[in-house]
């Protein structure tokens, strides 16, 4: 609607502005073409984009190794070689002298002398006391209880039951059974081949009547009487022993042991100590100097040149080509669909 409205007032401004004269032309020029209008549609389109991918490839390489050479070298090298040799010397020691140095000392000596004293002893004696005491005597006594007891009677009842038996009945059933009768078979006689007639016994299948018997089960009812056992409470009296404690006093004679003091007289040997001097002698060992010559063997030192042949190691560098897996990365254009929108242009 806005599309036709936007044509008729162009047409209409035209004719407003134009004299009386050019009216009549302006109907019949053609109408103002206008833009046309745009709308926008959802379309899948397909782009392009750069991955990056990592790839192994295998590269040759030269590595350089240090290979180890061994051989041996003669190596001249000055030794100290030690030689002994015997010097005499002189020392002086010390040599113990023993001697004997009179010497005196107090001694204190112990002697007993006899010496009467006194003491208190408490001597014991017994007596028999007489003491009175209380003892619990066990006794019975015969008590009137009532108790219940269950009397055992014997009652008849009178009941019915069901059982079935086997009833043997008579029947007759017809079977096959295997009988042999003489037969005439004609032979023919190798010799003369005369054919002759000759009897051979023949199994034949016949049905016979057979009289069997059959169990048949049947059931039955009868009634039958029970004697069964009931117990019926009844209380009665009983006379029981109950045991009980009674005191009793009983009389008996302790022996009892008192202590009583008495005065004694007791003879006792007493120390007496004696302050003497005595005379002893100690022996005392000095040592005393002394020069002895002796024996010592010194060892020199000389210088001695020698000749041995050492183990020496050299490295020798060799080149080695080596295969290698080596990462490579590289550009990929991937494409992928996008969904955009884009303008279209109609009515």
């Amino acid at each position: 609607m806005k599309q036709f409205a936007l044509p008729l007032f162009g047409v209409a401004v035209l004719l407003g502005n134009a004299g009386p004269a050019a009216a009549w032309w302006s109907c019949w020029q053609p109408p103002v073409c206008l833009p046309p209008a745009l709308r926008f549609e959802q379309r899948t389109v397909t782009c392009y984009r750069t991955e990056y991918r990592t790839e192994f490839r295998e590269v040759e390489r030269t590595v350089y190794r240090q290979v180890p050479e061994r051989h041996e070298r003669e190596v001249s090298e000055t030794v100290m070689v030690q030689q002994p040799r015997t010097v005499e010397r002189q020392r002086t020691v010390y040599v113990p002298v023993r001697r004997e140095v009179p010497q005196q000392r107090t001694v204190v000596r112990t002697e007993w002398r006899p010496e009467t004293r006194q003491r208190t002893v408490y001597v014991p004696q017994v007596e028999n006391v007489e003491k009175t005491y209380k003892v619990s005597v066990p006794d019975w006594r015969t008590e009137e209880r009532s108790r219940v007891v269950m009397v055992p009677q014997v009652r008849e009842e009178e009941r019915q039951r069901s059982y079935t038996i086997l009833r043997q009945v008579p029947t007759v059933e017809q079977r096959q059974v295997v009988c042999y009768q003489p037969v005439l078979v004609p032979v023919c006689n190798p010799c003369g081949g005369v054919i002759y007639s000759a009897c051979q016994v023949a199994a034949q299948v016949k049905t016979v009547d057979v009289n069997v018997t059959r169990c048949i089960p049947e059931q039955r009812t009868e009634r039958y009487k029970v004697h069964y056992q009931t117990y019926q409470p009844r209380t009665e009296t009983v006379q029981v022993q109950v045991p009980f404690l009674r005191e009793e006093l009983r009389t008996v004679q302790v022996p009892v042991c008192r202590v009583q003091p008495k005065q004694e007289t007791y003879t006792v040997q007493v120390p007496v100590e004696r302050r003497e001097v005595q005379n002893y002698t100690v022996p005392v060992v000095e040592m005393r100097p002394r020069t002895e010559k002796y024996n010592e063997t010194v060892y020199e030192s000389r210088p001695v040149t020698r000749v041995r042949r050492v183990p020496v190691v050299t490295y020798k560098t060799v080149a080695e080509v080596v295969k290698e897996r080596v990462p490579v990365t590289r550009p990929v254009v991937v494409p992928y669909q996008k969904t955009v929108c884009v303008p279209v242009c109609g009515f």
